[in-house]
């Protein structure tokens, strides 16, 4: 049958075609052969609130990340000993070797992140300071210090000087074949405008004499604030005697700060003495001693990191003469004599509490 709309359309129908809204299998019109739904149109109410909650999501991830990936300082920290692997521990001794080595995270410079390299560096050194350390690479694992402490079996000491993702981050560090007793973790002073990063100043008490031996493990900054940082670590430093500070100052010997320090006899730049003629007039890192002979020295060339390895041989005070507790130290190869029960205008007698000296420590 033929239907004419107007304006030349029409439509054919035949005998099959119905009037009730269906089609000649009975079902109404648009609905699949199936039987079953009709396919939902996109923008529906439900397709609509599933993308806004997948959008909160990913909103929610990305200010996680932000927040949890974001480097913070740590604060200071304190304790009366270092860890030591369960079958090692300390080995007296009145002469040591002095290592001091910014270890890149393990990475030498063919890119190669190998600690076991590391470990064989600093192999047959006795007293280590140690920089650019890494934090566990999750939860629950050991830090790049503790790693190293196994391999030599050493004691280890892990100074973070930041936190990420909600664990310590990055520091330095202390390993020890000698016996540590308190030790203090202090930030160095930070400005977010002159400041690259993070920065602290470790240090302990080493109990290989009496009064025992102040060392101290920094990094320095490069920044602006650098002579900042420096010169707060040497005003500190030279309140103890005997004592060693080592680590990257990120500045040479012609450094103005450096030079007024060394125009103090007291203070040897160790690595200098040692090596003589071959050392490194560009070297940024540091082997600097109060009252302890030095006696030889050396280094590891880059590869293993980008820095060198330094170590320097040294020897504690002993006693001398008569007098009970009467100490010979040495100061720029000759030797100089205190008495434990004196107080002496370098070292003030209100300090740090991590470091006393033994006449101190007798009275607590």
């Amino acid at each position: 049958m033929l239907i004419k709309y107007g304006k030349g359309r029409t439509h054919v129908t035949d005998a099959h075609d119905s009037t009730d809204g269906s089609d000649d299998r009975g079902l109404p019109f648009g609905v699949p052969p199936s039987g079953g739904r009709r396919p939902r149109k996109r923008g529906t109410p439900n397709g609509r609130w599933r993308n806004l909650a997948l959008l909160a999501l990913a909103l929610g991830v990305a200010l996680y990340a932000a927040y949890a990936g974001r480097r913070t300082p740590v604060g200071p920290q304190q304790g009366a000993e270092i860890y030591w692997p369960d079958d090692s521990g300390p080995t007296p001794k009145s002469r040591f070797r002095v290592a001091t080595y910014n270890i890149r995270r393990g990475k030498g410079i063919d890119g190669i992140r190998d600690l076991n390299r590391t470990a064989h560096a600093l192999r047959d050194a006795d007293l280590i300071g140690l920089n650019e350390v890494a934090g566990p690479p999750f939860w629950g694992q050991a830090d790049q210090v503790e790693q190293l402490a196994r391999t030599l079996r050493v004691g280890w000491l892990f100074a973070p000087n930041q936190s990420r993702w909600h664990k310590y981050h990055f520091g330095n560090g202390l390993l020890s074949r000698l016996e540590v007793g308190r030790w203090t973790s202090e930030p160095l002073v930070y400005d977010r405008a002159t400041t690259k990063s993070f920065r602290n100043r470790l240090m302990a008490e080493i109990l290989a004499g009496s009064p025992p031996i102040t060392f101290v493990v920094t990094h320095i900054d490069r920044g602006q604030i650098r002579p900042v940082q420096l010169q707060g670590v040497l005003n500190e430093f030279v309140t103890h005697t005997p004592a060693v500070l080592v680590g990257d100052f990120n500045t040479t010997a012609a450094d103005p700060v450096l030079v007024a320090f060394f125009a103090d006899s007291n203070n040897v730049d160790a690595i200098s003495r040692a090596l003589g003629t071959s050392d490194d007039k560009n070297r940024i890192d540091w082997i600097i001693t109060r009252g302890l002979k030095v006696l030889s020295g050396g280094m590891e060339p880059p590869g293993v990191s980008d820095h060198p390895c330094y170590w320097v041989d040294v020897e504690a005070a002993r006693e001398v003469g008569s007098g009970i507790g009467v100490m010979e130290y040495w100061n720029a190869g000759t030797a100089f004599t205190m008495h434990p029960t004196f107080h002496y205008s370098m070292i003030p007698t209100a300090r740090a509490p991590s470091i006393l000296l033994a006449s101190e420590r007798s009275n607590l």
